[in-house]
């Protein structure tokens, strides 16, 4: 059974618009909104908190009781693998936006850039705009340049690509692991000294290098304060200091890590659409491997680092992105929930739900856009002014809220309207042409 509702007219397949709503693989939306309303679970950290507070639960007070189970579970269950997903969609999406049969190559080509250049100024407006400094879309966007130049390879060799960015993020990952081992150890034997010690040249250089590796990671004492005056504060300084979170994010970070993390995952996509893996046609025996072999692996290195990462004090060499194990964790959680998506709409049940996750998929751009919206509104000091005010768990009734709104919204919207907002000025500026929007004008 493939989660389907269409298989392409000869009229559809030889233009180069948008594809529509009949022409949409269902599996694929279902599982872009799951992965969509997933982000939020750990984006909400950041949203709510100093953004220091994404990779370390000291920093909101989440290290203890209720509050560290949350942080826990959320880290082994989810950590990583819902943004995985996100991003391995993005790449299955080249080749369904390409795959217009009796079109011009030249004329795709022109389309497909044009579209990813506007991804990256989405991504500039919800970074600086919605002041959001955990934005993806400027690494989509700016990483879908390339990926263009992949479409043609077959699906092993995608995979390999991915494997062999895989292992060079596992390096890196490691690199930092270490290094933040040497420079938290070099710390703390200079903060053990007496009160009132001389400290030697070295000992003071190991103090900077400390205070330079937490300004790194948005976690300098001063940072935070800093971070806290200014999310509480109106949006005039909520935009200075998320501007200057975002140079950084989008430049050095970008070069650094972003653009091999989603370039990886963007081709391992590929790779999977090329195998028929998102569009629920493999054997249900196929999917149910997939998903006990996924939460198997990944469940296990996760509660590993997670448990150790609680056991270390919270030390700063067991951050998520400073574990050696940190992508094997997540691209095995990965697996087993799109195998369990794919499951779940090979055998047909929960239709409603699956249908209400398949609209938020589809209005995939609007809704992440929406929680940026929302969230600051909720938060920030020219909204409710709730940053920093909630409980680690607290914080999740709000994710709810969010989720039970989306997936209300996406369906009553989808009933009247061919595409979300942001779909529809997306598919406009693509087309150079202004799309039907209400449903009975298609």
């Amino acid at each position: 059974m493939v989660d389907t509702t269409y298989s392409e007219t000869q009229e559809d397949a030889v233009t180069s618009g948008p594809v529509t709503g009949k022409q949409r693989i269902r599996s694929i939306d279902t599982l872009r909104g799951v992965a969509l309303l997933g982000i939020l679970l750990l984006n909400i950290i950041a949203f709510a908190n100093p953004f220091a507070a994404y990779f370390n639960p000291t920093v909101d007070g989440a290290d203890s009781g209720i509050n560290l189970a949350v942080a826990l579970t959320v880290d082994i269950w989810f950590e990583g693998a819902f943004r995985t997903i996100f991003s391995m969609l993005f790449g299955a999406g080249l080749l369904i936006f390409i795959a217009k049969p009796g079109v011009d190559e030249s004329v795709t080509r022109a389309l497909y850039y044009r579209r990813t250049w506007l991804l990256v100024c989405f991504g500039l407006f919800n970074a600086y705009i919605l002041v959001w400094a955990g934005d993806i879309l400027y690494a989509y966007g700016m990483t879908g340049l390339l990926l263009y130049f992949f479409r043609d390879f077959p699906a092993k060799r995608l995979a390999q690509f991915a494997a062999l960015i895989f292992l060079l993020l596992g390096l890196l990952h490691t690199g930092l692991h270490f290094s933040a081992s040497s420079l938290y150890g070099a710390y703390e034997e200079v903060a053990a000294l007496p009160e009132g010690t001389v400290l030697t040249e070295e000992q003071q250089q190991v103090l900077n290098n400390w205070d330079g590796f937490q300004q790194q990671q948005f976690s300098a004492p001063e940072q935070i304060a800093a971070e806290m005056d200014a999310r509480q504060g109106g949006y005039v300084s909520n935009f200075v200091v998320t501007a200057e979170n975002n140079i950084a994010l989008q430049t050095f970070v970008f070069l650094i890590n972003n653009l091999w993390d989603v370039g990886a995952m963007m081709l391992l996509g590929m790779a999977f659409m090329k195998w028929k893996i998102f569009d629920a046609s493999r054997s249900m025996s196929f999917y149910l491997k997939m998903t006990a072999f996924g939460f198997g692996v990944g469940l296990l290195v996760n509660t590993w680092e997670a448990v150790t990462f609680a056991s270390s004090g919270f030390a700063p060499q067991w951050v998520a992105t400073a574990r050696p194990t940190y992508d094997i964790g997540r691209l095995a959680m990965a697996m087993g929930y799109i195998g369990l998506v794919m499951t779940i709409c090979k055998l047909g049940v929960l239709s409603w739900l699956r249908h209400a996750l398949a609209c938020v998929g589809q209005m995939a751009l609007t809704n992440y856009l929406s929680q940026s919206l929302i969230c600051n509104v909720i938060f920030m000091g020219f909204g409710f002014g709730l940053f920093a005010q909630l409980e680690r768990l607290e914080i999740y009734y709000v994710v709810f809220g969010v989720w039970i709104f989306q997936l209300i919204f996406s369906v009553i919207w989808l009933k009247h309207y061919r595409f979300g907002p942001a779909e529809w000025l997306w598919r406009s500026l693509t087309y150079k042409k202004k799309q039907s929007l209400k449903l009975q004008d298609a």
